[in-house]
């Protein structure tokens, strides 16, 4: 049982919503932007995040023991770059306002004013991870965007070069992906420079 893979966490939180809060949460769930808009963009280091309002339990039929919920809950489910503290933190930090108007609607919420109360509020409603399988548990988000980056580039190029000879090739490829610095070789001694002895 894990929440890490790799740099990666995996971050599951409940947190039950208060009585006759669930349909505002909904709402203000729903009209959150999305994608590059998402306020959660804003952290930088986060591959996946979503938040669902859990209204019952699904009952799966008579062989099936039928659960009631007490309350509705709120669920956050996300994976990151790095530790745990340090991303509710920053949650905290980049996100206020939406975090606030989100979690004031469950039960027990301390509030944004002391942020050790708010990352203990959401740990103490940490849900453990039992399986979590990163595609690239050692890439960042930022080394995930760079890849994607470069491999537009490369996409880009050979599209730009369809049918040029292989010199003009090789001229073009060098020019647009010029071979970063490595090692420079030893260069020859001046035949004016005395050897040592």
């Amino acid at each position: 049982m894990t929440n890490t893979s790799g740099q990666a966490y995996a971050f599951m939180a409940t947190t039950p919503i208060l009585p006759g809060r669930r349909a505002a949460l909904q709402d203000y769930l729903d009209g959150l932007p999305r994608g590059e808009d998402s306020p959660l963009a804003r952290l930088g280091t986060i591959h996946f995040a979503r938040w669902l309002v859990l209204r019952d339990l699904v009952h799966q039929g008579p062989s099936q023991r039928r659960d009631t919920l007490q309350s509705s809950y709120l669920v956050f489910v996300s994976n990151f770059d790095g530790p745990l503290d340090r991303f509710l933190a920053d949650l905290l930090t980049r996100m206020g306002p939406e975090v606030d108007t989100i979690w004031r609607n469950c039960v027990g919420y301390p509030g944004t004013e002391h942020a050790d109360a708010f990352v203990a509020y959401l740990k103490h409603n940490q849900i453990e991870t039992t399986a979590f399988l990163s595609a690239y548990p050692e890439a960042t988000v930022a080394d995930v965007r760079e890849a994607l980056d470069l491999r537009r580039q490369v996409t880009d190029f050979a599209i730009s070069v369809q049918g040029a000879d292989p010199a003009a090739l090789r001229r073009a490829f060098l020019e647009r992906f010029p071979a970063p610095p490595g090692p420079q070789a030893p260069s020859a001694p001046s035949p004016n420079t005395p050897e040592s002895a």
